[in-house]
């Protein structure tokens, strides 16, 4: 198969973020206590990661992609 190489597997801030997001989400609908501060805490992680892509951050902490100023 051509036209596409393997390398090494590049995660930005946004990625990282979001997977936490939902590591939070899924300990806050299995846990008894303190559900809703999980809740909470997975909705404002989730919210900074789109934030880091609108605002650019992830890549000017260098963790890759590229930015378009369209």
């Amino acid at each position: 198969m051509r036209g596409r190489e393997s390398g090494p597997m590049n995660l930005g801030l946004r990625a990282i973020l979001l997977a936490v997001a939902i590591v939070i989400f899924v300990i806050g609908a299995f846990s008894d206590l303190h559900q809703g501060d999980l809740i909470a805490w997975g909705l404002a992680v989730a919210a900074a990661a789109l934030l880091v892509e609108e605002l650019g951050l992830g890549t000017r902490i260098g963790m890759g992609g590229t930015r378009t100023n369209a």
